[in-house]
């Protein structure tokens, strides 16, 4: 990959919404994998990702924190656009990604006036935060990621209001987005994404997927308080959309499920409206035009 690069640092939740973001960028966007070396990300990324493990390997790291760098868990290309997906952890853990953003920026900076080696160089930087709505709503949280990264390391970064798209969910300031998965009243999860277009893909595995679980398990989906019920009734779709997927992928995780079967066929996953919309606020935030 030779030129200039304009890359999307996408920070996700957790790794279904990893999985879900892989597959619209793949399905709906024309975005394919790419597995580089190090030596062949655009800089700043080459040397960033090599001293990031240089420095870890010199760190004495328990054996559950050493699998974890916070390196990208997948890299997609469309021609001079790349995605990096980040399993960010979640909305306790802003550090880490505050920690990164810095000393990708420092390098982006010294990246761009010597590039040393590498054969193409990030001249356009595109971050984007996606998180679930939970019981906060949308707003709520656009104003903590707002505070959170108002600044990044000495630099003034997040400076400016949110624009906010008409739906609510999406928002946009300069080179900086959020979007926020939820359910039908602004609250929720993913979830509530995904058992909608597994419902529509086969509504009658899924009603026996969920009555299998109900048999089994008792679930709090109607507990006066939000947060439980929220919680509960994202527990419950998990159990349902992996259970689903055994015969495909047996014994694997929700996130295996959502980007390696077709418990949601490609036909439904493209066509769902709320898919289609996150589809959109892609195609706009990374300038695509149409899809390749």
């Amino acid at each position: 990959m030779n030129g200039e690069v304009t890359a999307l640092l996408a920070f996700c939740e957790g790794p279904h919404d990893v999985a879900f973001v892989r597959r619209v960028l793949r399905c709906s966007l024309g975005f394919r994998r790419v597995e580089w070396p190090f030596s062949e990300f655009p800089a700043p990324f080459n040397s960033l990702f090599k001293a990031s493990m240089n420095r870890h390997a010199a760190s004495d790291l328990s054996l559950d924190m050493a699998h974890k760098f916070y390196l990208p868990d997948h890299v997609l290309r469309r021609d001079d656009r790349i995605a990096l997906l980040f399993n960010s952890g979640g909305k306790t853990k802003w550090e880490q990604t505050q920690g990164f953003l810095s000393k990708y920026f420092d390098l982006l900076d010294a990246a761009r006036i010597f590039p040393e080696d590498a054969r193409s160089v990030v001249t356009r930087s595109l971050v984007l935060f996606l998180h679930d709505a939970d019981s906060e709503g949308a707003e709520t949280i656009r104003g903590e990621i707002k505070r959170r990264f108002s600044k990044i390391g000495e630099r003034d970064w997040m400076t400016a209001d949110w624009d906010v798209d008409a739906d609510g969910v999406a928002a946009t300031t300069l080179d900086i987005g959020s979007y926020v998965w939820c359910g039908d009243d602004g609250l929720g999860t993913l979830e509530d994404i995904l058992i909608s277009i597994h419902r529509i893909s086969d509504v009658e595995r899924t009603d026996q997927a969920e009555q299998c679980l109900d048999a089994l398990f008792e679930w709090e989906t109607h507990h006066h308080e939000t947060v439980r019920r929220i919680a509960e009734r994202a527990r419950r779709h998990k159990g349902v959309i992996t259970l689903l997927g055994q015969r495909e992928k047996p014994g694997m995780s929700q996130s295996v499920m959502i980007g390696q079967t077709q418990t949601m066929k490609d036909a439904d996953f493209i066509g769902d409206e709320r898919v289609a919309a996150f589809a959109g606020f892609m195609t706009r935030f990374l300038d695509l035009g149409v899809p390749a």
